[in-house]
Order: structure tokens, then C-alpha cells, then sequence
């Protein structure tokens, strides 16, 4: 069996975009203008919509190969964790659990744990998270609880590849803060909390420069211990995609143009 290996982009400048919920209006439009302004590799930080009922994953691949782009994402907590965990093995069979694996033609998954390098900047994924707005979901229609909270087994996987420049996880680590918004009931706020505390040993072991997430719909940008942790936001709203320099690890908020939006706005009112 040959290895699938993840490409590496040709720019130095890579998008990171937030949760996009299967939102193949937006997600395509956000390829396609990220493809114009001349990146060619995007990341997108779970919640990414692997249904295979709604046909998204299909319609990113054919949308990426056309924009001439490599899209690539982690899981975050609303995935159809068995049948990705299935496609994955079916296209990588024999694979390694932390490797990239190319789902449908430019598009990759980045399961837990995957460690890879891009113009000498060394990244490590680890998606997952805990569905905080389980109640108002339907299980097997857009919750899927089995095996969405990231374990153990696949933190020690994380750390096992070795220091790390870039931490791309779907929640934040614990590193001393809160964020401000929605008040959640305090059992999913413990159950929260253990999934940040084991992002925060990863990042202890790992030493990223930089930890960016997506999961809470809320951009803001905080440097704890030495650490950048960067939020994004989702599919819709303006703060959702970052261009991360790999020549000096900044990251620029990047938004759709105006008049882009405005068509999108029309488009998901019909």
C-alpha cells in the first residue's frame, strides 16, 4: 500500500476557517474567493459537515479541484464520526490512525493526532469536542455522540509526533481563561472543561507558538503563557476565516468580499 502524502502549498499563506456546518453556499464561495486571492491550501477547523446525506464532502472536493485548491479539515463534534472513521480507513486501508488521508479528489482529512510539516512549520491536529447544544439535536441526523469527545489514547498520539509550531484542534485549551457568551448547563461545561484540560496537556508537551480552534462561534485572539490561541467563528458571519503566514506565523482575519456576501445573503434566503 502507498501512504497517502498530504501536498504542501505552493504560497506560504494557508486559510483557516472555522466551522461550516455543511454549508456548501458559503464554503464554496469562500474557496473559490480564497483561490482568487491566490491561496491554494485551506484548513478547516471541524464541525466541517460530514453527512454523507447532505453530499457536502462531494461538493467541497469538485468545488477545491476546480478552484485549483487543496482543502483540508479536522472533525470537531457534529460529524458522522463512524462513517468518516470508515472512509478513511476504506480509502487508506492498513493506514496509521494520525494519517492524512485524501476522503475525495482535494480533500483531506486530518485525523487526531496527525502531525505534518509545510515550509518548515511543524503542525499537529486534534479535533473532537463535546456537543454543548446536544439538547435541541437529533442523534443520527446532526448529533452523532459516539466518539466526538477526543480521548486519552488520541492526546498521547498528539504528543507522541514531538514539538509542534501549530496546534489546529476544534476546541481551546485550558490555558486560564474563559470565554464570555452563552450560559450552558454545568454538566456540559464539565464536560467542556476535560476536553480543554487534555488540548492544554497536549499544548504543555507540544509547545505550539500558536493554537488556532474553532467550535464556539466566537473570534477573539489571547496570548496565555507564551501561547497565540485564536478563535474563529462560523459559516455566514465575518470573522470566520484567518490567513496564517508560514513565513512568520501571523495570522490576517479575511472576509469575503462585499459584493460576494451580498449574493450569498440572497442565495440562502430562497
Amino acid at each position: 500500500m502507498t501512504a497517502h502524502v498530504l501536498p504542501c502549498p505552493k504560497s506560504p499563506r494557508v486559510a483557516l476557517v472555522g466551522d461550516t456546518h455543511a454549508n456548501s453556499v458559503w464554503t464554496r464561495r469562500v474557496i473559490e474567493e480564497l483561490a482568487a486571492d491566490g491561496v491554494d491550501m485551506v484548513v478547516q477547523l471541524g464541525d466541517f459537515g460530514w453527512w454523507p446525506q447532505t453530499g457536502f464532502a462531494k461538493k467541497i472536493s469538485k468545488a477545491a479541484t476546480v478552484a485549483g485548491i487543496t482543502v483540508c479539515f479536522i472533525d470537531g463534534n457534529h460529524e458522522d464520526h463512524e462513517h468518516l472513521r470508515f472512509h478513511a480507513r476504506l480509502r487508506n486501508p492498513g493506514g496509521r490512525p494520525t494519517d492524512p488521508v485524501e476522503m475525495y479528489p482535494s480533500l483531506w482529512y486530518l485525523p487526531r493526532g496527525c502531525s505534518w510539516e509545510w515550509h518548515g512549520v511543524r503542525f499537529r491536529a486534534l479535533g473532537g469536542g463535546f456537543s454543548i447544544d446536544h439538547a435541541v439535536r437529533t442523534p443520527g441526523q446532526d448529533w452523532f455522540p459516539i466518539e466526538e469527545v477526543p480521548s486519552i489514547t488520541e492526546a498521547e498520539r498528539a504528543i507522541a509526533g514531538g514539538p509542534a509550531d501549530v496546534l489546529l484542534s476544534h476546541d481551546f485549551p485550558a490555558l486560564g481563561y474563559l470565554l464570555s457568551g452563552r450560559a450552558i448547563p454545568e454538566a456540559d461545561e464539565r464536560a467542556s472543561r476535560q476536553v480543554q484540560h487534555l488540548l492544554a496537556k497536549v499544548v504543555e508537551a507540544t509547545e505550539p507558538k500558536l493554537v488556532v480552534h474553532g467550535h464556539w462561534h466566537y473570534p477573539y485572539d489571547i496570548v496565555r503563557h507564551g501561547v497565540t490561541v485564536k478563535g474563529l467563528d462560523c459559516d455566514g458571519t465575518d470573522q470566520a476565516v484567518t490567513v496564517l503566514n508560514l513565513d512568520t506565523l501571523a495570522t490576517e482575519d479575511w472576509r469575503l468580499p462585499i459584493k460576494r456576501q451580498e449574493a450569498n445573503r440572497v442565495e440562502l434566503a430562497r
